[in-house]
């Protein structure tokens, strides 16, 4: 129920607003905070529902993400770089590869799998690292 929510608040709020580029900047600023948080719960080893939490949090900012780099949407405040237009087919297999990541997390923090957790947790930054070597000016 929680995903169906966020996902028809985020996609609403892409519609009414019609704005993608703040929309996807305050998604990325919401994503830094969850990775924050998920970074000292990892710390404090609280490998628990609330780290998994967290993951499904980015589980579902990381699916609606790509939905708001129209090709309109590109210069002006945005540093994303037109290469996405291009690459679309290997900008939306990173963002898979980065929700897959998210969602293999949150089954391993439920589990209480620590290094699993940490596998996906470190892929979940390396995502980060590639999409942007890639994709942003």
């Amino acid at each position: 129920m929680f995903k169906l929510i966020l996902i028809f608040f985020l996609l609403a709020q892409s519609l009414l607003y019609a704005n993608p580029i703040s929309d996807r900047q305050e998604l990325m600023r919401d994503y830094n905070k969850l990775m924050r948080a998920a970074n000292n719960l990892i710390r404090e080893n609280e490998i628990n529902d609330d780290l998994a939490s967290i993951y499904e949090e980015i589980e579902e900012i990381i699916r609606v993400y790509p939905t708001l780099f129209p090709d309109d949407s590109f210069g002006g405040k945005s540093k994303a770089s037109t290469d996405i237009i291009d690459n679309r087919e290997l900008f939306n297999q990173i963002a898979k590869e980065t929700e897959n990541s998210a969602a293999l997390a949150k089954l391993s923090a439920q589990e209480g799998e620590f290094e699993n957790v940490m596998q996906f947790h470190q892929n979940l930054f390396g995502s980060c690292k590639s999409c942007h070597s890639r994709f942003k000016n």
